[in-house]
Formats: structure tokens, sequence, C-alpha cells
């Protein structure tokens, strides 16, 4: 009942003086009760002994408030120390991933087949798309260790992200990314919008008849959509579910709002939630 009411992370002086006054009263009548009995008479009791026992019982009961006090946040503490370790564990886990996508030879295959063919053709482009490569690894690298990112600093990273696709296939990929407006101070969990984007690009068929079009905008500033047309494959690629289980994950280990994800069948959607820094 007491912790319903009056918990202790949010009312702790409350919670102590009412529990310290409850175990004050327990000893009293204890110690009442001990008192009406002849065994006072029997062992020498007197007044004075039965005015030093109740003080020593208040101190008792200050004792034991203060252990319970102790025992709860001990317990707190771990917790939180627990789900830091989950937190990181799953960060990590995101960076390795996102990584593992970079080096995967099959994409760095392609990429350096880009810039040669752009080298001869378009040399101010192969200069902007190895430019745009070295940034991505320099932002996953420098941020590996962060829970949270700017997403200012985010979507100049999937920026970069998506100059590289754009550059091989063209129009069949459009990307639209609206004006911040009140979420331009807010934060989200490191390579987010990575995860989302390439989630789209990994499940579906698309070409420049039929582009792949993501929307990115943010409504009422404090939440983030990321919105694609679906033309799935004809098979499942493995790993699904994965870097969406991740970001799913992250926002529980941080107490906050868990992303909403939508499929209707024309459109996938995912809406991830905002975090203000300073409050975090």
């Amino acid at each position: 009942m007491l912790n319903k009411w009056y918990p202790w992370e949010n009312r702790f002086k409350s919670r102590f003086g009412i529990q310290l006054a409850l175990h004050i009263v327990v000893i009293y009548i204890i110690l009442r009760l001990f008192f009406e009995v002849r065994f006072p008479a029997y062992f020498g009791y007197d007044e004075l002994m039965e005015r030093q026992t109740v003080i020593i019982g208040v101190i008792f009961s200050l004792l034991v408030t203060a252990v319970f006090a102790a025992e709860h946040f001990f317990y707190k503490w771990n917790d939180a120390r627990l789900l830091t370790l989950e937190m990181e564990q799953l960060t990590t886990q995101a960076q390795l991933e996102a990584l593992k996508l970079q080096l995967d030879p099959h994409f760095l295959f392609n990429n350096l087949s880009i810039v040669t063919a752009l080298i001869e053709d378009q040399p101010a482009v192969a200069v902007a798309y190895v430019a745009k490569l070295s940034s991505i690894y320099r932002y996953m690298l420098t941020n590996r260790a962060q829970n949270l990112i700017p997403l200012t600093e985010e979507l100049e990273f999937i920026k970069n992200y998506l100059f590289l696709y754009q550059i091989r296939y063209g129009a069949g990929i459009n990307v639209r990314i609206r004006d911040m407006g009140k979420a331009l101070h807010s934060s989200l969990p490191p390579l987010t919008l990575q995860l989302l984007i390439e989630n789209a690009i990994k499940h579906n068929v698309f070409s420049t008849g039929s582009p792949l079009n993501i929307h990115i905008y943010f409504p009422g500033g404090n939440a983030m959509i990321v919105e694609n047309n679906k033309m799935p494959k004809a098979t499942t690629e493995p790993g699904t579910q994965m870097g969406l289980n991740n970001i799913l994950d992250r926002y529980r280990l941080m107490n906050q709002q868990a992303p909403v994800i939508k499929d209707d069948g024309a459109f996938f959607k995912v809406e991830i939630p905002l975090i203000d820094s300073d409050n975090y």
C-alpha cells in the first residue's frame, strides 16, 4: 500500500516519515502491552526504565526505517546499473550491425565500382562520394558510445548515407525530409534513422519506374515518422525485424515511450518518439 501511494522515488520525505511513524507506533504498542502485565514489577522495571525503553524503541525504529530506505535504493541502483549495461550492449549491437552492413564485401565492392566509374566521367561527384563514405564511418565511430544523439546530427548523417544509395539507384529512391520545426533541439538513439531506412531498402523491390518513396516528417515536434510505400520482395531477407527490435529495446531500456509500428499493406510507418536530452 505504501509503495503505491508513497513510493520512495517520488515522495522520499513523506514515505520516510510515515514508515518511521508506523514503526514507532508498533513498538510503542508492544511496549505498552509489555508494561501492562506483571513482568516489569517482577524484573524490577520502574517508570525511568520504561521511558528509557521507549527512547531505545524510537531509535530502533529510526534505524529500521533507514535500513528499509537503504535497501530500496540499493536495489534501484543495481537495477539501473544492469539497465545501463544492457543499453550499452544494444547500442554496441546497433553500431556493429551498421558497420557490418557497411563493411560487407558486396557493399564495399559496389561502392568502389561506383567510385571507379565516376572518376572518369564525373570526377567531382567521385570526390563527393568518397567524402560522404568517409563521413559515414566517422559518424559511427565517433558516436558509438552515445545513448542519444541530436536529431540535427542524425539527419546530417542520413543525408550522407542516402547520397550513396541515390548515386547507385538514381531515381529509384526518393526521400523527402520535412522541416524539423519544434523538433530542432530533440534527440534520439544514434543510427535509428539508418536502421529504418535500411529496413525499407532491404525489404522492398524498386526501380526508376516504380520508386521507393521514403517520407520523414515531425508531427507536433515530439515525434519523427518514417514512412515508405510497400513493394515487398518475393522472399524474406535474413534478419527481418532485427533493426526494428533493436530500436524498440533501446527505447524500453531508456524508459521512454515505445515507437509505434504500423503496416497497412500499402505503407509501412514507424513513429519514433523524440527525446529531450536535457530531461533524460
